[in-house]
């Protein structure tokens, strides 16, 4: 098992915050590691009071569900009570929202990034843009 580093991180947070300028947006970015632990985490200037909470979630749900936040929300639009559910059975850790992307280095789970502040859309591109190789 890889261990993700506090390095690889601030990397991952480095070009999620990179892409949001690029966007013109302010968010903040949470990366988590395999086990949903959170390993670093930084709020652009302007960016919402809420958003660091968010973010970790979606960084969060993305390990839960081993998928893309997106990917889930999709799954979950037409079943209300199922999403208010896994919420709730989580703890109010898991956000249903897009944002969340999970990280892998082939089969392995390395890790998940949380982005929020943006659009849904806007969070989850920042998000793919950090993991990229």
């Amino acid at each position: 098992m890889a261990n993700l580093t506090l390095e690889q991180a601030e990397a991952w947070i480095k070009k999620a915050c990179a892409k949001a300028t690029q966007l013109g947006v302010k968010v903040t970015v949470c990366v988590v590691d395999a086990g949903g632990n959170q390993v670093a985490l930084a709020r652009m200037d302007g960016a919402g009071i809420l958003t660091p909470e968010i973010a970790r979630a979606k960084a969060y749900t993305a390990i839960a569900f081993k998928s893309h936040s997106k990917d889930i929300a999709e799954r979950m639009k037409d079943r209300p009570a199922a999403a208010l559910g896994l919420t709730q059975a989580s703890g109010n850790r898991v956000v249903l929202l897009p944002g969340g992307v999970l990280a892998k280095s082939g089969d392995e789970i390395l890790g998940g990034v949380g982005v929020s502040g943006a659009s849904s859309d806007q969070d989850h591109e920042c998000g793919l843009e950090a993991v990229s190789t």
